[in-house]
């Protein structure tokens, strides 16, 4: 009979490990199930942030251009205004912005090149010449 507890013993035991090995499976069978959810979600996150640097440029590019456009008329408008005889204070003033920016945004007018001669003097000295007394 001493056979027979001890055998006893032996199936439960054995019952017993079975149980826990079985929620050992288990928790590892659901533990590497979310580590396979995170990994998945990770590249998913991974694969959303590139598109939407993709995108973001894209974005950019086109804003470029649409601002690159609306400058161009923008300074079409200040050239206009300019033909239409204002001053670029007065154009300045009326537009809310620096005289520079009109500057900037009116073509210098084209100078006729000057080929060798008195005319070719260095700049300096034509400064000096338009400054001198009338009658020096």
């Amino acid at each position: 009979m001493a056979e027979a507890r001890k055998s006893a013993k032996l199936t439960a035991a054995r019952q017993l490990a079975r149980e826990k090995s079985a929620q050992f499976r288990e928790r590892e069978d659901k533990l590497e199930s979310l580590a396979v959810d995170y990994f998945t979600y990770v590249e998913q996150v991974d694969e959303v942030n590139e598109l939407a640097e993709k995108e973001i440029v894209r974005i950019r590019a086109q804003a470029e251009r649409n601002t690159a456009n609306r400058r161009a008329s923008a300074a079409a408008t200040i050239v206009a205004m300019l033909a239409a005889g204002a001053s670029r204070a007065e154009v300045a003033g009326r537009l809310g912005i620096a005289t520079r920016d009109v500057k900037r945004a009116a073509p210098a007018p084209v100078a006729p090149a000057k080929t060798g001669g008195e005319n070719s003097a260095p700049v300096e000295h034509l400064a000096v010449q338009e400054s001198a007394p009338v009658g020096q």
